[in-house]
This record gives C-alpha cells, structure tokens and sequence, in this order.
C-alpha cells in the first residue's frame, strides 16, 4: 500500500452513479477501473480528468503502445529508450516545475509494463481460433500487397504451395492414424434392472415371435366391392329393423 500515492473516484456532473476509481503510484502508474489502458491501448478520459487537479498524474509516450505509432522506425524502439529520449509530461499544468521534478525523477511505469505483459501473454495463451483466423488474414494480405509491389508474386505462390503441400501430407497422415485408433465404443453398466425393450408389431402376436404372413389385400377389395353393389341394389336399409327397402318412418315392424 506505500506505492499508492492517491484514490481519485470520478463520474458524470449530476449523476449519483458510482463512476470510476483511478489510483496513481509512486512510479508513475495509473489504473483506472475502466480498464480502458490495458485493454485497448488507449488512456480514458477519467485519468486527464484527475490529471486537472493532481500533479501525480502523469503522461508518457511509452505507455501508448507500439501499433499506435505511425514510424515503422519507432515502432521497433524499447520502452527504456523512450524513457530516455522523452520525458514525462505532468497533465495539471498549474504545479510549476521544480514541484514536480523530484517526482519526474522515479518516474519507470514499472507496475503499467508488467500488468501489460502479463495481460499479453495471457491473450497470446489463450487466444480463439476467430482471433488467429483474423491475424492470419491480415499476414496474408499484407504479404500479397507487397509482394505485388515489388512484382514477387511467383516467390509467394511457391511458398504457400509447398505449405499447402505438406500441410495436406500431416493431415492424412493425421486421419490415416485416427482410422487406425478405432475401437468399439465403451459399454457402461448401469445399476438396478435393465430397461424393457418396446416390442414389434410382428413380435406382439400371441405374446411370442411368430412371422406373420401378410394378406392379399386384392380378395378382401372384392368382397367389399360386391357387397357395396348388393346393397346399392336391394335400397335404403332401416335403422331400426336393419332390413332392406325402406326406412325407420316406414317400417313395418315398429309397435
């Protein structure tokens, strides 16, 4: 707890929000709560905003990191070197200088570069397929645009076909392996009495397993046929006595 200098909390004018915290150490270092810094490599609003009224705010070029740098030249300088050639900028520009050099002094951003390290590291670990997809596309569009400028192209299909080549040559060999490997799958036993197996129509019959023989279906169509064409020719049938050639209002046999 010695190396925190100060706790800043900081939110929107008129809102009761929680908002953010923002701790400044000895060293240089800020962290916000946003986390904005480590994640995308961009100082949030909250620190400048503390910066205003603490002269332990301070700003340095190296805690931006490398990608953000137009040069190509200073992309490849370290972080010490940065130190060296630029010095830190304190935000609150109402402290004068000579209040403010013996802080300057120690300044390192010790703790900032090992939690970006750390953090690096962590993602390159840990990183989804969607993400090398996404970096290995970039790879293969810059090396078309350059090997089109400088009229390489010929070199570049000859690469990547001999990478295509014995990538395709480890993935048979990969699969041939992976057919060798089989075996029959795991039988797990379970406790207690086994499930009752849901019987066929066929083995249903008579409680056992007789195979049954199936009908003609073409007698049984003319049967009912001439039986449809008899009673068609005999009349109307009764409801009440079920005989032919007249109906329940005028039958006969009704007491």
């Amino acid at each position: 707890m010695n190396i925190i200098i100060e706790v800043w909390n900081v939110r929107a004018t008129g809102t009761r929000g929680i908002g953010h915290y923002i701790i400044l150490l000895d060293e240089g270092t800020h962290l916000c709560t946003c986390l904005l810094l480590l994640n995308k490599g961009l100082v949030c609003r909250h620190f400048f905003r503390v910066g205003t009224y603490s002269r332990y705010a301070t700003f340095h070029i190296s805690i931006i990191p490398t990608r953000w740098y137009m040069d190509t030249i200073q992309r490849n300088v370290q972080r010490n070197d940065l130190l060296q050639q630029y010095p830190p900028i304190p935000v609150c520009d109402k402290i004068s200088t000579e209040n403010n050099a013996e802080f300057e002094r120690s300044v390192s951003f010790h703790y900032f570069y090992v939690l970006q390290n750390d953090l690096c590291s962590s993602k390159s670990v840990g990183s989804s397929n969607k993400a090398i997809y996404a970096e290995l596309s970039g790879l293969a569009k810059k090396s078309i645009d350059y090997a089109l400028r400088i009229n390489m192209r010929h070199e570049l299909l000859n690469i990547l076909r001999s990478f295509i080549y014995d990538a395709q040559i480890k993935m048979d060999g990969h699969e041939s392996e992976m057919f060798t490997n089989i075996t029959n799958p795991a039988i797990t036993k379970h406790k207690g009495r086994p499930p009752k197996r849901f019987k066929a129509v066929v083995e249903q019959f008579n409680g056992s397993r007789v195979n049954r023989v199936l009908k003609d279906s073409t007698q049984d169509n003319m049967r009912t046929e001439v039986e449809e064409e008899a009673c068609s020719s005999k009349g109307r049938r009764c409801g009440n006595c079920r005989e032919y050639g007249h109906y329940a209002k005028t039958c006969p046999n009704v007491v």
